[in-house]
């Protein structure tokens, strides 16, 4: 039966999560919207190079749910093994605090690679793109921001610790510090403030490179000095396992390639849209900004209610997880609703945020308008894919996604825009599909129950 007890929990997880989110929200509207002062030029290249710079986050990112996935079971299962036999616990503890070692060595090395990824930006641009100072701008950012890659592969290993173990108010510090010194950076070395040089879009990539290595380090000291880690006995390295690393890659990587290839598929799709006019191109990345903000607020309390999920399974509590899924859909959905309801009554003010030029005002408000009720049906499938993906279950959210957005984000934007010429509401209407399908099908896994049954760790400690 779902009781108060379910939802105050999930709230209590969630929203010190929710707070970094948003505040990483912030950061990102911060960026879009300094750098858009600059002019619509300035804008487009911004929503052109934040989208290649995500590629690149998103392969080491995906590490957050893949340590969480596992240390929260382990977590799980050692709560119920301490609760019958106190003498264990330090051994234990340890267990769990192997699962950060182990993750920080395929996660700092998969940061590499993602820094690799970057020397190819100017050609894989010049691809999809015609506007030559568009991708110099672009360029120039993506050339900054790869030097944070291994380091932020560090950090979410830390981040998806420490959520497994419950500790979500250390990341939400971490986060929001993180993001409010970036903002600070940002502008400072955008517009030349406090002595500093203006210098523009590359100012903003440098301002991230920066908070980024100070938010890693806060971590760090935490999980070293605090008394409420001292117990995983955590970066000693003397459990590393081949076994363990395999696992977390196995549970990171459909995430790795369902983010790659969406985004991939998000940079093609802007590259149509670029084809249409650089003033849709400016007022689909605001569209796309909402959408992260409404993903935002529900990925929030659904990562709270994922890691509950994730330690109930650990105890073999089925029933159990059902509940916090289904108290983590409703709260989700009553935050993603309060967000329609502001994206409906102020639609030119949000747009004002990044751009005053009228036409860009116009179409903007028109465009969130017409988007309204396909962000509602993604934020009501969109917990689905956190449960999932978060619990080791990431393949199914891979195939349905990969199956949507290619046959309507990008099969049919091209069809009809490009045979049909229908335009630029026609593409929309193609991504909004894609939302639709997506959605439909996550809530179809969610009543399978299969995510119940996954097994992510080879070798049961």
């Amino acid at each position: 039966m779902l009781t108060q007890k379910h939802f105050i929990n999930v709230i209590t997880l969630g929203a010190p999560l929710l707070a970094g989110m948003v505040s990483e929200f912030f950061m990102y509207i911060a960026d879009s919207a300094m750098v858009g002062r600059l002019g619509t030029e300035q804008l487009a290249a911004i929503a052109i190079a934040t989208l290649f710079a995500e590629i690149m986050w998103v392969i080491v990112w995906p590490f957050a749910p893949g340590t969480q996935s596992l240390a929260a079971r382990r977590y799980g299962q050692q709560e119920a093994a301490v609760s019958a036999d106190g003498s264990n616990y330090q051994a234990l503890r340890q267990k769990t605090g192997e699962i950060l070692d182990n993750s920080m060595v395929v996660s700092f090395s998969i940061g590499i690679v993602a820094m690799f990824i970057a020397a190819f930006a100017e050609e894989i641009l010049k691809l999809l793109l015609d506007d030559s100072e568009l991708i110099r701008l672009a360029v120039s950012y993506i050339g900054i921001i790869k030097w944070a890659m291994p380091l932020a592969g560090i950090f979410y290993s830390m981040y998806g610790f420490l959520a497994a173990v419950n500790l979500t108010r250390v990341i939400m510090v971490a986060t929001v510090g993180l993001n409010v010194l970036n903002i600070f950076f940002n502008y400072a070395l955008i517009f030349g403030k406090f002595g500093l040089p203006a210098m523009g879009i590359e100012g903003a990539a440098i301002g991230t490179v920066l908070a980024q290595v100070l938010g890693a380090s806060y971590l760090a000291a935490f999980i070293f000095l605090s008394r409420k880690t001292e117990v995983y006995r955590c970066c000693r390295f003397q459990s590393l396992r081949w076994n363990s690393i395999k696992d977390i890659f196995l549970a990171s990587w459909p995430m790795i390639v369902q983010l790659g290839l969406v985004l991939s598929i998000f940079l093609l799709y802007e590259s149509i849209i670029a084809g249409i006019g650089t003033v849709y191109l400016a007022v689909t990345h605001i569209i796309f900004t909402m959408f992260t903000l409404s993903r935002t607020l529900v990925g929030g309390f659904a990562e709270g209610g994922s890691i509950l999920i994730g330690n109930t399974l650990g105890r073999n509590q089925q029933k159990e997880a059902i509940r916090y899924a289904y108290a983590t859909e409703y709260i989700a959905i009553f935050f993603g609703v309060a967000l329609i309801i502001l994206i409906w009554m102020f639609p030119e003010a949000i747009v004002k945020v990044f751009n005053q030029e009228p036409e860009t005002v116009t179409l903007g408000a028109e465009g969130l308008k017409f988007f309204i009720v396909f962000f509602f049906l993604n934020i009501i499938g969109f917990p689905f894919e956190i449960i999932f993906t978060h619990n080791g279950w990431g393949k199914y959210p891979l195939v349905t996604e990969l199956i949507s957005i290619v046959t309507f984000a990008l099969g049919l934007t091209l069809l009809l825009t490009r045979y049909f010429e229908m335009g630029i509401y026609a593409a929309w209407f193609s991504f909004g599909l894609y939302l639709v399908c997506y959605s439909v099908l996550l809530a179809g896994g969610f009543i399978s129950k299969r995510w119940l049954n996954v097994k992510i760790e080879s070798n049961a400690f």
